[in-house]
């Protein structure tokens, strides 16, 4: 970076795009050329892919052993399984894997693949942060000095970097010796040379840009910066694949946000509404060419939400998206934060909306996953933009919120039994509207305690002194 200044996205666009009109034109009727596959058939590919660079690695690049091949190549052939989305309803993957994983270690296997993969299913919750972020980063270190293909190296310090962020915040906060290892630059690096690879499926390599590229977003001259190398690396016959429209799409939405801002329409300079205007505008070209390619890639009309957010067209053209986003995946949870934020009093609707939606959400019996939740979101954003400070000490304890509260809850916990770490925002809730009945009941329900969540560990602990205090109190037997 050192000052250098470098173009703006869509000049980067529009420059491939003049120049690769024709090479779309005749690469559409060359091998090579964007060619839908059927599903199963994809999946398989994708697979096959997965498989060389998982188990076949192993056994030629591995450490290998007989004492612990048998359940090395159980855990790498069902991560194989899970990273191809070939998986049956229901398989218990995490298990399967963190179980082979943990036999393979017993017997003191030394694969740095399998070091890495032990670290993300199979250390005990229990363990604190660091705990996850030294193996992360080590089985990252090992994993780089291996004969494993570079895509699996990105990963190892993909997933060691988020661990640190996780553990650690920001910069200052980040102990020197993570600080030393580069992790980002050296994720960056990996992955770029992954992409030489050319059996790499597209959908791996959307994957790996997605996730590299959000992680730049508070750099934004560097997401350029990188952006333009995974453009250059990317063969000309991918200028018309969906999948990498989807790519470009992101990004200049991307851009039109960090040139917008996150201000309201008053903060807005006329450069920056202008950028935002064009941007948006090639983006919404971009993806409306990608669904027209396959309309069975929800992630296209999820990402058409956020042009309609910032070109305002009308509601009728985000409900149309809205409606092909949850045709496609009914526990569209990304799809129903964005219609939310669409009907915020600041964009283009009201409080009214924002809970008329959330009750949708969880009344609608069609839609599942995280989708009910939505109506606490819409409670948290009202509470923290829409309501005067001196209402928000007792937003929680208004009669007609907290059964909003628990009517969400109690419909996501019946569709996900075991998703067990979303008993602490429960907690919170009930804690914040003095719903003591309800936070005895769901404190034996937290499992190992984030206490940064609730405010440390003191805080945390006087949470549960109060909910004791109260236990017996006529309010929490009127809270039943």
């Amino acid at each position: 970076m050192n000052g250098m200044k470098f173009p703006r996205l869509r000049s980067l666009i529009w420059a491939g795009l003049c120049t690769a009109a024709c090479l779309i034109f005749v690469a559409c009727n060359k091998p090579g050329s964007y060619k839908k596959l059927p599903p199963a058939a994809a999946r398989q590919a994708r697979l096959d892919w997965n498989l060389k660079t998982l188990v076949d690695t192993y056994k030629t690049k591995g450490n290998t052993d007989p004492a612990w091949d048998e359940p090395a190549l159980l855990a790498l052939t069902e991560f194989a399984r899970v990273r191809s989305q070939s998986l049956e309803p229901g398989e218990p993957w995490k298990e399967i894997i963190a179980t082979n994983c943990a036999e393979a270690i017993e017997y003191h296997c030394d694969d740095p693949m399998i070091a890495y993969l032990h670290a993300r299913f199979a250390l005990s919750q229990t363990n604190s942060p660091k705990v996850f972020t030294d193996a992360l980063c080590k089985a990252a270190q090992d994993l780089q000095q291996s004969g494993y293909p570079s895509i699996r190296k990105f990963y190892a310090w993909q997933r060691a970097g988020e661990q640190v962020f996780y553990t650690y915040g920001y910069r200052t906060n980040i102990p020197t010796e993570f600080d030393r290892l580069m992790i980002w630059p050296q994720a960056e690096t990996d992955f770029l040379e992954a992409l030489s690879d050319r059996t790499m499926p597209p959908e791996e390599a959307y994957d790996a840009a997605h996730e590299i590229l959000e992680v730049w977003r508070g750099s934004f001259t560097h997401y350029l910066v990188l952006y333009e190398s995974i453009q250059k690396r990317l063969p000309p016959a991918t200028l018309n694949d969906p999948v990498f429209l989807l790519l470009e799409g992101e990004a200049n939405i991307a851009q039109a946000w960090q040139a917008r801002g996150g201000g309201y329409a008053d903060t807005v300079t006329k450069k920056g509404a202008a950028m935002f205007e064009e941007d948006l505008a090639i983006a919404a070209k971009v993806l409306t060419k990608a669904w027209r390619l396959n309309p069975g890639d929800v992630r296209i009309p999820t990402q058409m939400l956020s042009v309609e957010l910032g070109q305002g067209e009308g509601r009728e053209r985000m409900e149309l998206w809205f409606k092909r986003a949850m045709a496609l995946d009914a526990n569209n949870y990304d799809a129903c934060i964005k219609k939310l934020t669409y009907l915020e009093p600041k964009w283009y609707g009201s409080v009214e909306d924002m809970l008329n939606f959330g009750h949708e959400c969880v009344e609608n019996k069609d839609w599942g996953g995280r989708v009910p939740l939505i109506l606490s979101v819409a409670h948290d954003r009202i509470y923290y933009q829409y309501i005067e400070k001196s209402e928000q000490a007792n937003y929680w304890k208004q009669p007609e919120v907290w059964p909003d509260i628990q009517t969400a809850f109690d419909r996501f916990f019946e569709l996900n039994p075991y998703a067990i770490g979303w008993y602490h925002n429960y907690a919170w809730y009930a804690y914040h509207s003095e719903q003591w009945k309800k936070l005895n009941a769901l404190i034996p329900k937290l499992g190992p305690v984030n206490y940064k969540y609730f405010g440390g560990e003191d805080e945390f602990n006087r949470m549960l002194r109060l909910a004791k205090d109260h236990s017996g109190s006529p309010k929490a037997e009127e809270n039943k």
